[in-house]
């Protein structure tokens, strides 16, 4: 093999393992990102213990993110991203009310399985409101229009409730699913109950589609 062609093919394969290096720090940056803030919430979270816990030094971080709020702005857009996709997965559903308890449905699925996401929001809506503001006009409003849109054809073929506007019962439709799993070190303070076991799990879904059964129906 000529060894221009040999250099080539090992520059190229030095680039694709360098590329894959990055993307698995990056993506370990905001695995590590993700509890930390989960737990002590925006302020509580320092750099240095993101770095140790991601096994890289605190200058190293800087390679990836240039401040603490670029990491935070990360995460939760990781999560929004995901939130919005619920919407394209159910499109194809012609009924609006058995699409609507499928977007439920499929909320509770992925907040059920991602614990720090709840605690996250939550943190965040209590530390920095003026920033979800900006984040969920941007993010989660595009979804709360979409599933008016769903309020509005069910009502018009009688198959959804037209007692609330449905802006407001799109945000409620919206909370039922995430407010058992945000309030989790409450309800398991008070009750003893571990909130994500797979036995809650399952009861908190039967009892979210529940009501939405009763929010919807005519």
């Amino acid at each position: 093999m000529p060894k221009a062609l040999l250099k080539t093919k090992l520059r190229n394969v030095r680039t694709r393992r360098t590329s894959h290096a990055i993307s698995d720090t990056y993506d370990q940056i905001l695995a590590v990102a993700e509890q930390e803030f989960a737990n002590s919430g925006y302020n509580g979270t320092s750099l240095e213990v993101i770095a140790r816990r991601t096994g890289i030094r605190k200058a190293s971080l800087f390679h990836h993110f240039t401040s603490k709020r670029k990491i935070f702005d990360a995460v939760v857009r990781r999560i929004f991203d995901q939130l919005v996709s619920i919407g394209r997965e159910t499109a194809q559903i012609e009924n609006p009310r058995e699409h609507l308890l499928a977007i439920a449905g499929r909320l509770h699925d992925f907040i059920a399985s991602h614990p720090n996401h709840a605690r996250l929001l939550m943190h965040r809506v209590l530390e920095d409101p003026a920033s979800v503001r900006r984040s969920s006009e941007v993010f989660i409003k595009p979804l709360v229009v979409e599933m008016a849109k769903l309020v509005v054809r069910g009502i018009e073929m009688g198959v959804i409730r037209n007692t609330d506007g449905p802006i407001t019962l799109t945000l409620i439709a919206l909370a039922i699913p995430i407010l058992p799993y945000s309030f989790a070190p409450v309800v398991e303070a008070c009750t003893g109950i571990e909130v994500f076991s797979p036995e809650s799990i399952a009861v908190i879904r039967s009892q979210v589609l529940h009501r939405m059964e009763i929010l919807l129906s005519p």
